[in-house]
């Protein structure tokens, strides 16, 4: 069964490209997506401005997940998000616009 959540790209267009978190809270929040992506991430490809990542379905890691997409849609609204939760596995494709690539690099260059 697979169940898809979205916002649009055209929406993340029209949305200028600030981030409502501070300083501190952007290392915090950095902190939360490389501990779940050791925890869960199973595989990650970009192609251009578009991150596709998948994720284990499994034990905390899709409530972990669905909060840092959710935390993320409040404080940087110019990212669109597209969510597919498949049987085993959760699918997420996050698209940033011309002008994030900084944020794109910072996110698939994470240490682990």
């Amino acid at each position: 069964m697979t169940t898809t959540h979205s916002n649009t790209a055209d929406a993340a267009a029209a949305e200028p490209l600030i981030c409502t978190l501070g300083a501190g809270n952007q290392q915090t929040r950095l902190g939360q997506w490389r501990e779940l992506k050791h925890d869960g991430l199973i595989s990650e490809s970009r192609n251009g401005l578009v991150l596709t990542t998948v994720w284990q379905g499994r034990g905390d890691v899709p409530g972990r997940l669905s909060a840092l997409v959710e935390a993320e849609r409040q404080c940087c609204a110019f990212l669109s998000f597209e969510i597919e939760e498949l049987d085993q596995t959760i699918r997420v494709r996050t698209v940033f616009p011309a002008g994030a690539e900084a944020l794109l690099e910072s996110f698939t260059r994470m240490d682990l």
